[in-house]
């Protein structure tokens, strides 16, 4: 085996260990947090307590950890963490809640209601769209093995011969580019049934903004890096609920600063359910970019299957 053939093989190779890394620790990942939820719902006991220690936001994407002091059916006391940021509300220290903890871990414990700040109202729920599903490890799985797969195939197709490539690689996106089509249409649905019901406003306040530096791939092949601007936002309800978590959305051409006032629209039934007025948010960003990949994908593929698929093989 002469150079011209070790190394594209090795590029390959490494190409496809990385996706079978990644895809691992997600699955690893994903299996763990899986049982834990499981757990909750196999054997979940309902529970009284009180947040007893809200921690730092760490710049989380979910929100805030808690330590939630329990009160057992028979008396017993006890602390435990729920590090599921409660959905983005900010609870605060002292306030009554509902969970449920597993039988055989009462340390595995989900804040599923919490007392309004403004007594009498009674709790509210924190996930009012249903509890959080366990994440699937089949995803990871899937990533792992199918993206290694789709490395090692059109690595024996280059090797093997290019003209192989040229016939089967466009198909492949002509395939790919209407399914992030229709998942991206989809997506502005949903956002438009869900941006209806935000009919109340209040001004935020950012409470943290640094900047990160990230890298992705140019035309040329290399790699080249940008800045994005991520920031944690806070805002109080009209009845009294607070929401403290990482915006979604970070961009490079909004540089927010600590303490900048922000204006949020939000439901007023379930706050934690907003949008920024004015500023890109996260199921918007997601479907718009779902939409341009879909579209040139499908261009690309169905020009690019015609002209190969049509041309006769040398």
């Amino acid at each position: 085996m002469d150079n011209t053939t070790l190394i594209p093989l090795l590029i390959i190779l490494v190409c496809a260990g990385s996706f079978l890394y990644k895809g691992i620790r997600g699955f690893l990942a994903a299996s763990k947090e899986n049982r834990r939820v499981r757990e909750l719902d196999r054997s979940g006991v309902r529970a009284r307590g009180v947040i007893a220690v809200v921690h730092p936001l760490e710049r989380s994407p979910h929100g805030h950890r808690v330590t939630v002091t329990v009160e057992g059916g028979d008396g017993r006391r006890w602390e435990a963490v729920d590090a599921s940021g409660l959905n983005g509300y900010l609870v605060r220290e002292g306030t009554p809640v509902e969970l449920t903890y597993a039988a055989g871990d009462p340390l595995n414990i989900r804040v599923e209601r919490a007392a309004f700040p403004l007594p009498p109202q009674g709790l509210y729920p924190l996930y009012p769209h249903g509890l959080p599903k366990p994440p699937s490890p089949v995803w990871p799985l899937l990533y792992a093995v199918g993206g290694a797969a789709l490395v090692l195939g059109v690595g024996v197709l280059v090797l093997n011969g290019g003209e192989a490539v040229g016939r089967f690689v466009p198909l492949l996106f002509a395939v790919l580019g209407p399914v992030f089509l229709v998942l991206a249409v989809r997506g502005l649905i949903r956002r438009g049934t869900g941006e209806r019901r935000l009919t109340a406003e209040a001004t935020g306040v950012v409470t943290d903004a640094w900047t990160e530096v990230r890298r992705r791939k140019g035309n040329n092949e290399r790699h080249r890096t940008y800045r994005v601007h991520p920031f944690t936002l806070h805002f109080r309800a009209a009845d009294g609920r607070e929401v403290h978590h990482r915006h979604p959305v970070a961009s490079g051409s909004f540089e927010p600063v600590v303490d900048q006032p922000l204006q949020v629209r939000y439901d007023p039934e379930h706050p934690a359910d907003h949008a920024l007025v004015g500023h890109m948010n996260a199921a918007l960003g997601k479907s718009v970019a779902l939409f341009f990949i879909g579209l040139v994908s499908t261009v690309l593929g169905v020009a690019l299957t015609f002209v190969f698929w049509s041309t006769p093989p040398v």
